[in-house]
């Protein structure tokens, strides 16, 4: 019905309108599995309860549920023709303005939608009459019945989660595809209308985030970004392959680069010292899903909000990878884990990478005890994946092993070692493969135009955990390494952000222009020195003099001008107010 409904959708070859069809089954069944639970648990009662009550409890059920999806699910045709994506709760809001809503969808051909509304509430509801009568007829009454069908409601559990991967049902789940339309179409609108409402509406997160005037976050915004200064020209002329590794969870705690307390990264040490050391870099965020959108989106992290599970926002961000598709380079994302991960997929199709490897592209054999593919294994696939590429390349490494639990292959964990003990031990580990890896790539044709750069995802509190609002938890290092910068070295002090290296190696591309609003160039003489940072109840702002906090028992200042600046630029507040100007 859906790909009826959209033109855009309905003009696209009938094989890709049926393989979208085919991945929508996960989130459909994980749909049915919220719907069936409660009606099978009730009917493991039936020995106790008289059918009367019983069928009369789950036909009330039905009558009100069926007639409600079938709305929903018409109103989501039209939404989607209207706003270009599936309906969520930015619906509501409208709602309390009946007049208004009523005449802009007089626009739409409601007689056919409430016919639509209609034939499916009666053909769901006839379903249900004529399962009811089976069910008294067929489903036996007695105690010991009871047990397979609490098992059985009980395994409703397994279709809502989608399965039994580590990750669970999520908009990734069902995204497969490098044309979004197909992606959503692959969407069960009544989902994704459910996962909004608990993650809460535009509406709430605006008053949680606007709390000065737009024109105070602008002015505030643009004191902070104006830069008139000039660039140190760092890469050698031309179009270098780029290999961006991001590491999980690089404390600048555990960095030898950085002064760390627990030095356990020789290998990036030494990289730090024969190329560029920028050593006061923050995470923006305290989670990957947070700061992948930070490095590779230059968009700052939310306390509360995951950007990376609204694909709507994400598929409007600017994206670091697709600056050097522009320019001819071919792109792939590797990660030992699985790619549905905190819907890290639907943002990485978003992103249009031209290939994404995952968990299921490597044997189980080299897969720790929880995540994926240990990191030597990701490091041998990128060599290999490089080695097949046309150049030049832009391939982004997301490592794993230095999450918790801290599994290092072929090591035996020693019984009482602390929790800072087997974080360092496994930071050593993926140091380990940084190594090796750069000794293997060094000897490739391709080495001799690269441009190597890492970047940690996000801190952590160990070791010696840090406290939420703590700087040390937040700050990481940042090195970029590689015969592309032609022998240049040296030590980047300027504050700054993960956000802060899509401005900075775009400078250095020769690509300034239309630069995402929150991304600085670290190597202008004249951009300011500040680096932001978001956790859960408040945000940091940092500056060489000063830590200004902004949190929810706190008065609103620069920090939050900041963050209310970055809300307003994904939700569109910004434009909406110089609309109305």
């Amino acid at each position: 019905m859906f790909a009826l409904w959209q033109p855009v959708l309905s003009a696209l070859p009938l094989p890709e309108i049926l393989q979208s069809m085919a991945h929508g089954l996960y989130m459909d069944f994980s749909m049915a599995g919220y719907f069936s639970i409660m009606p099978i648990f009730i009917l493991a009662f039936r020995p106790w309860l008289k059918d009367s009550l019983l069928f009369g409890i789950l036909k009330y059920y039905h009558f009100f549920l069926v007639p409600l999806v079938a709305l929903l699910a018409c109103t989501d045709l039209e939404i989607y023709h209207i706003w270009g994506h599936r309906l969520d709760s930015a619906i509501l809001p409208y709602l309390a303005f009946p007049k208004e809503a009523l005449a802009s969808a007089m626009s739409s051909p409601l007689l056919l939608l409430c016919s639509i509304w209609i034939l499916l509430s009666a053909l769901g509801i006839y379903s249900w009459l004529r399962l009811s009568s089976w069910l008294r007829k067929n489903l036996a009454g007695s105690k010991i019945s009871s047990l397979p069908i609490l098992v059985l409601s009980a395994a409703c559990i397994i279709p809502i989660r989608g399965g039994f991967q580590l990750a669970p049902m999520n908009q990734s789940s069902v995204y497969f595809s490098s044309k979004r339309i197909l992606n959503q179409a692959a969407e069960n609108p009544i989902w994704v209308f459910c996962q909004s409402l608990l993650e809460g509406n535009n509406e709430a997160l605006e008053k949680l985030y606007v709390v000065h005037s737009m024109e105070d976050a602008n002015k505030f915004r643009d004191s902070l970004f104006e830069d008139h200064g000039q660039t140190r020209q760092l890469l050698l002329p031309g179009k270098p392959n780029v290999v961006l590794i991001v590491w999980e969870s690089l404390s600048a705690k555990v960095a030898g680069c950085t002064n760390g307390i627990a030095p356990s990264t020789p290998n990036l040490d030494k990289m730090a010292r024969k190329g560029l050391n920028f050593s006061n870099i923050y995470a923006n965020g305290d989670r990957s899903d947070k700061g992948l959108v930070s490095i590779l989106s230059a968009t700052p992290a939310f306390g509360k909000i995951s950007l990376m599970s609204h694909p709507n926002l994400t598929a409007n961000l600017p994206f670091l990878n697709r600056r050097f598709q522009d320019q001819g380079y071919k792109s792939a994302y590797l990660y030992g884990g699985e790619l549905e991960f905190a819907n890290m997929k639907s943002y990485l199709l978003n992103a249009g990478f031209d290939k994404l490897i995952g968990k299921e592209d490597f044997p189980p054999e080299t897969y720790n005890s929880k995540w994926g593919a240990h990191d030597e294994v990701v490091f041998d696939r990128q060599l290999k994946e490089a080695d097949k590429e046309t150049q030049p390349f832009f391939h982004m490494l997301f490592t794993l092993s230095s999450h918790e639990p801290f599994e290092v292959p072929g090591e035996k964990t020693p019984l009482g070692l602390s929790r800072d003990a087997l974080f360092c031990r496994a930071h050593r580990y993926t140091d380990r493969c940084l190594g090796n890896w750069v000794k293997s790539a060094s000897k490739k044709p391709w080495w001799k135009n690269t441009l190597v750069i890492v970047v940690a995802d996000h801190g952590h509190t160990l070791p010696g955990n840090s406290r939420d609002s703590d700087p040390k938890k937040y700050r990481i290092p940042m090195v970029w390494f590689g015969p592309a910068l032609g022998g240049q070295k040296g030590k980047v002090k300027k504050l700054g952000n993960q956000t802060d290296l899509f401005a900075s190696l775009c400078w250095q591309m020769g690509d300034s222009s239309s630069l995402p609003p929150l991304s600085k160039n670290l190597l202008s003489n004249e951009s300011k020195d500040f680096a932001m940072y978001a956790y859960r109840n408040g945000c940091s702002l940092l500056t060489p003099k000063q830590q200004i906090h902004h949190g929810d028992e706190m008065k609103p200042d620069r920090a939050s001008l900041l963050r209310q600046f970055t809300y307003s630029y994904l939700f569109g507040q910004a434009e909406k107010n110089q609309a109305q100007k």
